[in-house]
């Protein structure tokens, strides 16, 4: 199986959501890193979750981090292929062998680009969110790699069309109880992505 674009899931927090999206060919899994932060995974979790799926690459979702002297620790961890952060975060960091996802809006990278700009060769792509104007999005995927964060409101068919697009940006959801999980959100726009063999 296979998706139409590149997809990344986060606020993973549990084991169904982590063997759903595998199964579905998500690209990437995201977990929260940072304690205190809604949705945080510990470590433990964490690596009991992370034997049970292959396939998807792993994003340390940083967001809230306090100093830049934390990072090793979640690296060492998680051992993630990203790390994903606010502007706000990124100016904290000094890890010049770390790969970073921004997740940002066009007002707010326009706004700071100075501040930016001694990242730019770690940042692999910036998310935005699907409501940002076509021109701004344009804009964007001139000099970034852009994917898209959306809900289940958002027409899949539409974001798709834009040019320029790496992927979509989707959230996981809590169980209701251990083993007990409603896909609906997940569902209703990973099954429309599905390429059919």
């Amino acid at each position: 199986m296979a998706l139409k674009t590149l997809v990344k899931v986060g606020k993973i927090s549990n084991l169904s959501d982590a063997r759903y999206c595998s199964g579905m060919s998500v690209d990437m899994l995201g977990f929260r890193v940072v304690a205190g932060q809604d949705h945080y995974v510990n470590p433990e979790l964490y690596k009991e979750i992370r034997g049970w799926f292959s396939g998807p690459a792993i994003v340390a979702e940083a967001y809230g981090i306090q100093k830049g002297e934390d990072l090793p620790a979640i690296i060492q961890n998680y051992l993630p292929d990203f790390i994903e952060l606010s502007i706000q975060d990124l100016v904290k960091i000094h890890s010049p062998s770390s790969t970073f996802i921004l997740s940002t809006t066009f007002e707010e990278l326009i706004s700071h680009e100075k501040m930016i700009e001694p990242f730019r060769n770690q940042i692999s792509k910036i998310i935005i969110p699907s409501s940002t104007k076509h021109e701004s999005i344009a804009e964007l995927v001139r000099s970034y790699h852009v994917m898209l964060s959306l809900d289940s409101e958002t027409s899949i068919d539409t974001v798709l069309d834009y040019p320029g697009i790496q992927g979509i940006a989707l959230q996981g959801s809590p169980e209701e109880k251990p083993g007990l999980k409603n896909y609906d959100s997940l569902s209703s726009i990973l099954e429309k992505l599905e390429i059919l063999d």
